[in-house]
């Protein structure tokens, strides 16, 4: 089979899908308002109403799209899902409510699901097709599948910590969103502690509580954020715990996000404690390099973004801290690149913009900081490092000192050695070349430093000097 205008193919690939899926509610919902835009070279652009909508067919059936197309055109095509306004549906006056499709559109505005997700207090863009699984989640992830599945039987509680700007809330939030994807009428609300707290205070001036604990306990999930923070209110805890109870008891699925885990939450009632370690409790920690390139490439994607992959590989290796500090970074690098006439930035351009070149971390990290983090790692002295000794222990932790301040920060050879009280730069050299050869040789070494090295990048700023 071999279809090349456009329409006429989608038309043709759409009844083949329509019978592959066998499902009339998804297809009227995600299909029937999309548009075969243009075949580029090995593309297949399609025009959808909405972000979510493209979103959910590239999680759920891009394989599927993919294999149709390409068939139906007679050659290999890869599908591009693309907002676009010919694929935004028009509402008429007499269309019903019954009739309408589950996404429908008015005027580029998402339908019912979107109104329900928006409703719950969840947003949109925090949906499990553009959540990045990694090491550092790949629990927390599972047990959300978990819940989305089976919603109060598999996993309940779902206590999900880490630091922030990890993913916690997203992922929390996927839960709510994944659920109301296969039953728009379930009852959700995501909300922070404090206007759980809020709530309460006001049913009790209003004396309307019974109004307040029906708003939560009807509902068929409940996600609390910052749940460290009602640790704080004696009475915050007794209300939830009775409303934890009256969920749990019922079969309704149960999410809490906290920056720690339940064990480390001060003055937390034993008994609520207790509960909320009932279930899973998974730690969303920091993501590793290759999850992180993976993020800001799919957020590159989603945002249209265009740049050299060696700015995208830089801005993953920089940036260690969290998830939203990759999005500012890649946003305000996608900005000036934008604005530059002469093409690409330069590495150097973007590390002097991120604040990562060597001049720009010489004036956040202090040098004595570079010789506490060392110290502290070898179990040695400053004092020690910086005087006659030449013990091995106080020997090797004087050299890594010497090599991270010449190859982080790019000191002079001649300032490396003043630093640590040596007299010429050939100690300097000696130390460097020592270093290289046993990172190379020893991987658990390797670790070690690079370690240092992150722990160092990761500390506030210190200005004291060390003598």
């Amino acid at each position: 089979m071999k279809i090349k205008e456009p329409n006429e193919l989608w038309k043709t690939a759409l009844a083949q899908i329509e019978v592959k899926i066998d499902s009339p509610a998804q297809f009227k919902s995600f299909f029937t308002e999309t548009v075969l835009i243009q075949i580029e070279g090995r593309k297949a652009i399609i025009g959808v109403p909405n972000v979510y909508t493209s979103e959910w067919l590239k999680a759920r059936h891009e394989k599927l799209i993919q294999e149709t197309i390409s068939y139906v055109y007679g050659d290999s095509l890869t599908p591009i899902f693309r907002v676009a306004v010919s694929a935004q549906r028009k509402e008429t006056p007499t269309e019903s409510v019954e009739d309408a499709p589950l996404l429908g559109t008015e005027n580029g505005i998402m339908g019912s699901v979107i109104k329900a997700i928006e409703d719950s207090g969840l947003n949109t863009k925090y949906s499990l097709s553009n959540f990045v699984v990694g090491n550092a989640n790949r629990i927390a992830h599972a047990a959300a599948i978990a819940a989305i599945e089976n919603p109060g039987q598999v996993y309940n509680p779902i206590f999900i910590h880490g630091k922030t700007g990890v993913g916690k809330t997203h992922l929390a939030q996927a839960i709510g969103i994944g659920m109301l994807e296969r039953n728009i009428s379930r009852k959700i609300i995501y909300t922070p502690s404090e206007n759980f707290l809020n709530d309460m205070v006001r049913g009790i001036k209003t004396g309307q509580m019974d109004k307040f604990r029906r708003k939560y306990r009807a509902m068929d999930l409940l996600i609390i954020d910052d749940m460290q923070l009602i640790s704080k209110w004696v009475q915050t805890q007794d209300e939830f715990f009775n409303t934890f109870n009256e969920l749990y008891n019922a079969g309704k699925q149960i999410v809490i996000i906290a920056d720690r885990k339940p064990d480390d939450i001060k003055n937390l009632e034993s008994r609520l404690k207790s509960r909320l370690q009932g279930g899973m409790v998974a730690d969303v920690g920091q993501p590793d390099f290759e999850m992180r390139l993976a993020i800001v490439e799919k957020k590159a994607q989603s945002m249209g973004i265009e740049l050299n992959p060696r700015v995208l590989e830089f801005i993953a290796r920089s940036v260690t801290d969290n998830v939203r500090e990759l999005e500012g970074a890649l946003q305000k690098v996608s900005l000036f690149n934008q604005m530059k006439p002469n093409g690409d930035l330069t590495l150097e351009e973007v590390a002097h913009m991120l604040g990562k070149d060597a001049k720009s971390r010489r004036e956040q990290v202090k040098v004595p900081k570079v010789l506490r983090e060392v110290s502290k790692a070898f179990s040695v002295t400053v004092k020690d490092m910086k005087g006659p000794r030449r013990t091995k222990d106080v020997a090797l932790a004087r050299q890594v000192a010497m090599y991270i301040l010449r190859e982080e920060f790019n000191y002079k050879l001649e300032q490396v050695a003043s630093l640590i009280n040596r007299k010429d730069h050939t100690t300097v050299l000696h130390a460097l070349d020592k270093i290289k050869s046993k990172m190379m040789l020893q991987d658990e070494f390797n670790l070690q430093v690079s370690k240092i090295i992150t722990s160092i990048n990761d500390s506030a700023i210190v200005t004291e000097d060390i003598d």
